[in-house]
């Protein structure tokens, strides 16, 4: 189990603290990080393509052992995501705290689930087709969830003028405590 938390972790934390010390934080804010994540999203990608070929005859052969799985973890997602952003703007969070807590409130780290599922039972193991079904319903939904997160920002109070740019009726809650202190309101006057 160390090797897919404990030993990911460790390094990541080694080569976060060495790279800021040698380079700086702004170097690794600013260059390093922009670098990385073309390649953060393609190791992602291949893991998924990976993870998909070893199941590829269950997921075909079993189908309706995959819609029994995938129909409760779909309602599992969209429930929890839905009570967490609700919850939240009830509460009158902030978008930026809000959106991201409506999407890891619905994850269940399938991901782990899934190396843990083939270490522990085989990659053609009922455990890992069950975890891996749960990765391919949870990534478009949680894309989904992500994409109403984005379309649904102005329902939520802007922290500072900095995300209120352009203060105008529907870009966020308190638009109108921006829109004298906007660029815009001082260059019409």
């Amino acid at each position: 189990m160390a090797c897919f938390i404990v030993i990911p972790l460790a390094a990541g934390v080694v080569t976060r603290t060495w790279l800021i010390r040698s380079r700086g934080a702004a170097w690794f804010e600013q260059s390093f990080l922009p670098r990385f994540q073309p390649v953060a999203v393609l190791a992602l990608l291949a893991t998924l393509v990976l993870i998909f070929a070893f199941q590829a005859d269950n997921i075909t052969h079993r189908f309706f052992h995959v819609v029994l799985i995938a129909f409760p973890i779909l309602i599992q997602v969209y429930f929890n995501s839905s009570l967490a952003y609700g919850l939240m703007k009830l509460f009158r969070v902030p978008h930026s705290v809000a959106a991201p807590g409506a999407l890891i409130g619905a994850s269940n780290f399938f991901e782990l689930a899934v190396a843990t599922a083939i270490a522990l039972f085989g990659p053609e193991s009922g455990a890992a087709l069950a975890t891996v079904v749960g990765v391919l319903v949870e990534v478009p939904v949680m894309l989904s969830v992500c994409a109403l997160c984005n379309r649904t920002r102005r329902w939520f109070d802007a922290a500072s003028p900095d995300e209120c740019p352009a203060p105008t009726p529907g870009c966020c809650a308190n638009w109108s405590t921006f829109a004298a202190e906007s660029p815009q309101a001082a260059a019409g006057a």
